[in-house]
């Protein structure tokens, strides 16, 4: 058993029924786990595993003929057929992974190796803010700024280690399975498979695994339509503004792109009422600066202002974890950032995978406290009149 914390073990007396989704390769439940309730009818001694019983043949082959003819649309099949000129494997805390083409360029003075590197030695500060959080995944399998393909369900692909989130798909699609199994990043094997497999950039959910309908944080994204990075500095400036006012804690970082992220703790808040909360921010915002920004979600009205997007904040959404490189045509990375550096002459371009080591030993992890319950506790108390 693997567990954060120490284990206390107790004889078996009670007896829960438990719905979950499948047993893992490993012999684990697969979450999501939910308890149903105690089963005062039956003993501990007599609960066993559940042997699967094979259906008579004639029915099996009906289901083998059924299933042969569901097509299922996966990009894995492109990511599996990628050319491997050089394997290796290697063993992190027990967890043997495989290493595939690490001499690939991805930028000009930049490799593969070099990124596997670079996400080791963050891993630290960046797996704290991936934790319990499922996944979807960005495979940038030509170049950082060629189209890339997402996958969201791991299909069974996974290292039989790693750590796995299953949700029934919400809207049923031809071709796709009724049941997405996620990714979870739990320790830093699972984050250097990440990166071999194909991904530069990290994205989570803001809610967690155990507390799924739940964000942890509202986001407001600062998205420059001109992908003018001033107009984001300004921007992040007037929001600040209203944050002080309302008496909000809230944490910045670069998108790692043009633009920048604005993480604001809470709990207790469905995906609904978060994403109202951050349009009525984004309004208030942009009364601010109505001059270089828009809350218009109509790409073709905005023209070349700023465009303050509350859109981050529904069930499965993702965004870019702090500390992650990002796909672009240099290395720049999601920083994050102490307000007093948002200021005139703010490049996002100072921030990237040769510069971010050193960061961290001077400054730490700028949004550790985004995970506080007490900021969240604080923030709750005001983002509740929003």
């Amino acid at each position: 058993m693997e567990t954060d914390h120490p284990v206390h073990y107790v004889k078996p007396r009670l007896v829960a029924e438990i719905r979950f989704a499948t047993w893992t390769k490993s012999k684990r439940i697969r979450k999501p786990a939910i308890f149903i309730g105690w089963r005062k009818d039956k003993k501990s001694k007599e609960v066993t595993v559940e042997k699967i019983v094979a259906p008579p043949k004639q029915k099996r082959k009906e289901k083998e003929q059924s299933d042969s003819k569901e097509k299922f649309i996966s990009n894995w099949k492109t990511v599996l057929s990628i050319p491997v000129t050089q394997k290796d494997t290697i063993e992190i805390e027990g967890k043997k992974v495989e290493l595939t083409n690490i001499e690939k360029k991805i930028w000009h003075d930049v490799t593969k190796a070099d990124l596997i590197k670079y996400y080791d030695s963050v891993s630290p500060y960046i797996l704290p803010h991936l934790k319990d959080r499922a996944l979807s995944l960005h495979i940038k399998h030509i170049a950082p700024a060629h189209k890339g393909l997402y996958i969201k369900d791991m299909e069974n692909h996974q290292p039989e280690w790693a750590e796995i989130f299953s949700t029934e798909r919400k809207h049923k699609k031809r071709g796709k399975r009724n049941i997405i199994d996620y990714l979870v990043c739990n320790d830093r094997a699972t984050l250097i498979y990440l990166i071999n497999l194909g991904c530069i950039d990290i994205n989570p959910w803001t809610s967690r695994t155990s507390n799924y309908l739940y964000p942890d944080y509202v986001i407001i994204d600062l998205d420059p339509s001109d992908d003018d990075f001033s107009k984001a500095v300004e921007t992040a400036r007037a929001a600040k503004e209203i944050f002080t006012k309302y008496k909000l804690t809230a944490f910045p970082k670069t998108s790692g792109k043009t633009g920048m992220h604005l993480y604001l703790p809470c709990s207790g808040f469905t995906f609904p009422q978060a994403r109202s909360i951050a349009e009525n921010i984004c309004d208030r915002i942009h009364k601010l600066i109505p001059e270089i920004t828009t809350t218009n979600i109509s790409v073709s009205s905005r023209g070349s202002k700023l465009y303050i997007d509350p859109n981050q904040n529904d069930e499965a959404d993702t965004v870019a974890a702090p500390y992650s490189v990002r796909p672009a045509r240099q290395p720049t990375v999601s920083t994050p950032l102490e307000w007093k550096e948002i200021k005139k002459g703010l490049s996002m371009l100072d921030f990237n995978i040769h510069t971010i080591e050193a960061r961290l030993k001077k400054k730490g992890d700028l949004f550790k406290n985004v995970l506080s319950k007490k900021i969240q506790d604080k923030n709750n108390i005001y983002l509740n009149k929003l």
